[in-house]
């Protein structure tokens, strides 16, 4: 066992215990020394933490002399508190008095009480008191034990708060290094992102208007300014992480977060808004569902194309509309896109529909985003919104780190919604519509977010 320095804390709370014992029992002297180690194979080096009165001892070499008789040489005499205790009956050398006259020479033989500070079988100090006049009483060594048991409580407190203390300033110095690597990563991310927009700009130049390809270069435009987004959204938490650190390391309070004088404890949260979705606080604002989901459809067609799926709108209104944030629903509905795209079979219809609404919910609007694809297990249902959760899809061979649907929830539940899943298609509790395979209703998902209707 290897003790960390006493704190200032811990020795000014050692220094009014030797004042208060000996004015109560009448001591000479008195003083607290802490184990420097611990351990089978030696005896510990013992240093002194605090002394009462502090004039009344020497060197600390010969005041630690004064505590352990000479025979004890060896661990064995220490790992005792009996063993220890019975050293006051050996008389030790008169401690020295540093005043500024000559050294006082004490009155009679002085009777030492020396009480360990034992802990989980190990000892990490000792209470010594001396005095001349008269023997130590049994009901003396009492208060001295209780003494001596309080010191050692607060002494593993005060070394288990230095070694948080430690730790935690091991881990900000991790989470610095990271905070720099990433900071440097998004300055790299930039300038290539920047390259392709200017690419594709110039390509989009170039191409004429009846030119089939020029949808592509738009949708990859409009990719880019997405990421450009997400990674000024980035940059921004980032930023707000390292500013609660650092508040955090300059603001520590002395007292408990609940007591009015400690102050508020740093809080990333407080400081910055919530953060638990892209672009920080939500601002719903009355949005036409089509306004959203034609363009995200038309974005990612190519993509089905390319996976050998159909993709479509079915809507009968596209002047419906819902209190929603505009950022957070296309994120939602995008999640849920690519989502179908990444686990439905070649050849699976996907489609998105809306303006259902609930018989028990008349206020909420319904956008549904479906694939006739496997579906998924109902073992995995009840978890598939939880983070990092990805059920069967785990033992697959596709990439995936089981947030999409969670991300996808916390922004809905933020906009006053919430999201249901069904599958098979044939537990959806609405007709499918005429383009969608019938065959498909045993197999297929079904995600369907509910979000209020805008006055």
């Amino acid at each position: 066992m290897m003790l960390m320095p006493a704190s200032a804390e811990f020795a000014a709370l050692c220094q009014s215990q030797l004042a208060m014992m000996a004015k109560l029992m009448g001591a000479d002297s008195t003083a607290v020394y802490i184990a420097e180690g611990w351990s089978d194979q030696k005896v510990p080096d013992l240093l002194p933490v605090a002394l009462y009165p502090p004039e009344a001892h020497g060197s600390s070499a010969r005041a630690i002399e004064k505590i352990l008789p000479a025979q004890s040489s060896n661990s064995a005499a220490l790992q005792s508190p009996q063993r220890l205790m019975m050293a006051d009956s050996i008389n030790p050398e008169p401690p020295l008095v540093t005043g500024a006259g000559p050294a006082a020479e004490p009155a009679g033989p002085l009777q030492r009480l020396a009480i360990p500070m034992m802990h989980e079988g190990g000892m990490l100090g000792v209470l010594v008191g001396w005095r001349a006049d008269r023997p130590w009483l049994d009901i003396e060594r009492a208060r001295m034990e209780d003494c001596a048991q309080s010191l050692t409580l607060a002494c593993v407190l005060d070394q288990r708060g230095q070694w948080l203390k430690t730790q935690v300033s091991a881990l900000d110095q991790v989470q610095a290094q990271q905070s720099d690597r990433f900071h440097e990563l998004l300055h790299q991310l930039r300038s290539p992102l920047t390259a392709l927009k200017t690419f594709g700009k110039l390509l989009t130049k170039r191409l004429p208007t009846e030119d089939t390809n020029r949808r592509l270069v738009t949708n990859m435009l409009r990719e880019s300014d997405r990421m450009q987004e997400l990674l000024g959204y980035f940059d921004e938490t980032l930023q707000a992480a390292d500013d609660s650190r650092e508040e955090a390391a300059t603001t520590v309070p002395l007292l408990l977060p609940g007591d009015d004088r400690s102050g508020p404890m740093p809080s990333l949260t407080a400081s910055t808004g919530s953060l638990a979705h892209f672009g920080g606080v939500l601002t719903p604002q009355s949005i036409a569902i089509a306004s959203v989901v034609l363009p995200l459809v038309e974005l990612t067609q190519p993509l089905a194309e390319d996976a050998d799926m159909q993709l479509q709108a079915v809507f009968d209104q596209t002047d419906l509309m819902i209190r929603a944030d505009l950022k957070a629903l296309t994120e939602s509905l995008s999640i849920l896109l690519d989502n179908a795209l990444k686990y439905a079979t070649p050849g699976s219809q996907v489609w998105i529909e809306w303006g259902w609404s609930r018989p028990d919910s008349p206020d909420l609007v319904g956008i549904l985003v479906g694939d006739t694809g496997p579906g998924i297990p109902q073992r995995d249902q009840d978890r598939i919104f939880e983070r990092h959760y990805r059920g069967l899809q785990a033992a697959g061979d596709l990439a995936g780190s089981g947030l999409g649907l969670a991300i996808a929830a916390d922004l809905i539940q933020e906009m006053h919604g919430h999201i249901q899943v069904f599958s098979p298609l044939s537990e959806l509790p609405y007709a499918l519509p005429e383009q969608i395979d019938q065959a498909a209703q045993q197999h297929g998902t079904a995600f369907v977010i509910w979000l209020p209707r805008a006055n």
